[in-house]
């Protein structure tokens, strides 16, 4: 039978960026609030804990857990929405999604680089995928799915070529003095092709967006490298084939 998510279990899914980050070290609380919300998002792409369950977590007060929310909220982490019943309208509870800047705190420790947060606003980390009482049916796959990803991010060759690609971006960037920044689901889709592709074929990618990017040709730098990703492993694949 399925169950409601009511919060982690045995891991928090707390993002380097937010770690780390100054202000939010002040109340070391708002990082653990961040680990739970994460954790929920990543499973029902809403976040609906109370807070009192919250609070009961975190061994705080509830006005205390409200004040981590805003200011959580005004980094712009997290975003809130009361939900009203339909036919009364009165309040019976509230969902939280992920906010604008945190995507830009996730990027932060794949593009290993203080300067450069590799990954720009979304609304969510996963679409909504229902209300307050969302059942979830991917717990155990994510269990492993997660657990099979960190072995194959342990390849430090690939891991560097990724790294690489964001460096590379930047030399378009910098001639054109600005930021260009993968969407949440472009860095999805660049992890997984990272794994998927053949080393070489990473190589030659590589090699060829530098390229582009050196002639200044390329409007959207990521759409234009999961191109050439996806068409690197359709010859891996043919090649595979036809082997």
């Amino acid at each position: 039978m399925n169950k409601q998510f009511e919060g982690s279990k045995a891991f928090l899914n707390i993002p380097i960026g937010i770690s780390r980050d100054k202000e939010l070290l002040k109340k070391p609380k708002t990082i653990l609030l961040m680990g739970e919300i994460v954790s929920m998002l990543n499973v029902t792409g809403e976040f609906f804990m109370s807070n009192k369950q919250i609070a009961n977590r975190l061994d705080c007060t509830k006005s205390t857990v409200n004040d981590y929310l805003k200011i959580l909220e005004k980094k712009g982490l997290i975003k809130r929405k009361t939900v009203r019943d339909e036919r009364t309208g009165s309040i019976i509870g509230r969902k939280i999604s992920a906010g604008d800047s945190l995507s830009q705190h996730i990027g932060i420790g794949w593009s290993d680089t203080s300067d450069y947060p590799s990954i720009p606003a979304r609304t969510t980390l996963y679409p909504a995928t229902g209300n307050k009482y969302n059942r979830v049916n991917r717990s155990s796959n994510r269990t492993v799915n997660n657990s099979s990803s960190r072995k194959k991010e342990e390849d430090p060759e690939r891991e560097k070529i990724y790294k690489e690609f964001f460096f590379i971006a930047r030399i378009n960037d910098k001639r054109k003095n600005q930021t260009t920044r993968p969407s949440l689901d472009e860095i999805k889709q660049m992890r997984k092709l990272l794994y998927e592709c053949d080393v070489d074929t990473l190589r030659a990618v590589k090699d060829k967006f530098k390229e582009r990017m050196e002639w200044d040709m390329v409007g959207k730098p990521f759409a234009y490298l999961l191109k050439l990703l996806r068409d690197g492993l359709a010859n891996d694949r043919n090649y595979e084939s036809w082997g």
